[in-house]
């Protein structure tokens, strides 16, 4: 049986932090997704889980990589984001990022200005892609069309996660990462929500990985739990997060 090929790895990673009193040291020795696969990150406030999502991204730099690629389905070849960390390459990794990743975050991070369509729309302009039908199809799909010529302040919360969800989706990107994206919301919306996030993500292929305080709702939904584990010294607080335990 032929293993489906691999959407990103990381390894040998490690990121330090501090917030005056303690310094928070996150290692990643091996982290590995595979096309179609939907990981979770858990654990506690604080234990790092939105620290990787923003290297994941290629958002936040490590202060040392072995290895990072992100192999998008429509091309040859991985990219090489540590290469490109390590040449300071920012045009490579902008492109990355707009081509490769698609992003959730907690409460939206829509621009008010913008209407639901153009909300959605803007990871297309951003990539350099026409709509060719994506937007309204996504729309449908998530069961807002009615909302595309709606800003987002005429919107309810579970349905500017939904515009946030298909902006994420619809440049057609290797994986998506959505940092607690059901958080704001109420168990019954939080559900409906995560269906069709879900649901969206598998009819167009799209691999994902959240962070969350909830992880048997993710569960629920079939992704594998990777959770951090965390040890204190002193002063200094030590977070491992790897696919391979």
């Amino acid at each position: 049986m032929t293993s489906p090929p691999r959407v990103l790895e990381l390894t040998a990673a490690v990121k330090s932090r501090s917030d005056g009193t303690r310094r928070f040291v996150l290692q990643v020795p091996a982290f590995r997704l595979d096309r179609g696969e939907k990981l979770a990150l858990v654990g506690r406030s604080g234990s790092g889980k939105s620290t990787l999502i923003e290297i994941l991204a290629a958002a936040l730099r490590p202060d040392s990589v072995k290895t990072f690629r992100v192999q998008h389905p429509e091309e040859s070849e991985a990219r090489d984001l540590a290469a490109a960390w390590e040449d300071n390459d920012e045009a490579f990794l902008s492109s990355s990022r707009a081509r490769c990743f698609g992003y959730v975050q907690q409460i939206g991070g829509l621009l008010r200005f913008l209407t639901t369509e153009e909300n959605i729309a803007l990871s297309l302009r951003l990539g350099g892609k026409p709509d060719n039908g994506e937007v309204e199809a996504l729309a449908e799909a998530l069961g807002i069309a009615r909302y595309l010529k709606v800003h987002p302040d005429r919107l309810s919360v579970g349905e500017r996660q939904r515009v946030a969800i298909a902006r994420a989706l619809v440049h057609h990107p290797a994986l998506v990462l959505a940092d607690e994206p059901t958080g704001a919301l109420d168990i019954g919306t939080a559900e409906m929500v995560m269906q069709l996030f879900v649901e969206t993500a598998e009819r167009w292929g799209t691999s994902l990985i959240l962070a969350t305080h909830d992880p048997a709702l993710a569960e629920s939904f079939g992704f594998r739990l990777i959770e951090a584990q965390v040890r204190l010294e002193g002063e200094r607080q030590w977070t491992d997060f790897t696919t391979d335990a």
